[in-house]
């Protein structure tokens, strides 16, 4: 398994220990002392999968009626990260700057414990533009949980039990539909919430957009990162470009 899988386990099974002791079923956690195993993966040597157009269509449509369709469309409008958007609150909606204040994302200690911390680098911290689309989802979250819920220190998504919304849950919604996709005949090569980062990006440079910008929203440290990444969208692009570009000899 590869080292997030492992470390993911090890937190399942720190939290269902720890539970453990804590209803004296047993004295101490035999995962004490335990700890994950080091991320050294570059996030360039990473599998990155983005859905073709059809395939988004697809997916978004199946989606429809699943609890967690509103967090789901929000990172693939915005391309946020998954702990960003479970730490998001509606205090970060900012309608009169019209932006979304990126500023903290879910956290996990040695012990499998859920928090809410900092992005992993400055760069994260960042304001990601609203649009139409994007304040329609928010909007129907927005129902979703209620009127009842205050402006400031509340959550924009809460999972099915009303706690921090886990990646671990989010996947679950989409091998749920991605099934229900293949027993229709419509099968889709299967996928993780981080595709939906990946296909963001890559809708974003297919449509004309600046990598310059999108490093920004995505909140990469560097320009390099971004352009590594998505460099393999950019072969079509500049083809569109040189055609479009009229030099008078």
């Amino acid at each position: 398994m590869s080292v997030s899988m492992c470390n993911g386990v090890l937190r399942t099974l720190k939290i269902i220990l720890n539970d453990a002791v804590h209803d004296e079923i047993i004295q101490k956690s035999p995962a004490d002392g335990v700890k994950a195993l080091k991320e050294t993966e570059k996030a360039t040597e990473t599998y990155h999968r983005a859905l073709t157009e059809q395939e988004q269509k697809d997916f978004m449509r199946e989606m429809e009626s699943d609890y967690y369709y509103e967090f789901v469309a929000l990172l693939l409008c915005t391309g946020m990260r998954s702990g960003e958007a479970a730490a998001l609150t509606w205090s970060d909606l900012d309608y009169k700057q019209n932006v979304i204040h990126v500023t903290k994302t879910v956290t996990y200690d040695e012990d499998g414990m859920i928090g809410i911390g900092n992005p992993k680098s400055e760069a994260g911290k960042r304001d990601i533009p609203l649009n139409d689309t994007i304040k329609g989802v928010l909007s129907s979250q927005r129902k979703k949980l209620g009127n009842i819920l205050p402006l400031k220190d509340n959550r924009v998504f809460v999972s099915v039990y009303g706690s921090v919304v886990h990646n671990q849950a989010i996947n679950r919604a989409i091998s749920g539909a991605l099934s229900r996709l293949e027993a229709q005949g419509r099968p889709i090569e299967r996928f993780t919430a981080h595709a939906l980062r990946d296909t963001f990006a890559t809708r974003y440079i297919e449509q004309g957009g600046s990598p310059q910008t999108l490093k920004t929203i995505l909140g990469h440290s560097s320009l390099a990162m971004t352009m590594d990444l998505y460099s393999h969208v950019l072969p079509n692009i500049k083809q569109q470009e040189m055609d479009n570009l009229k030099i008078v000899l």
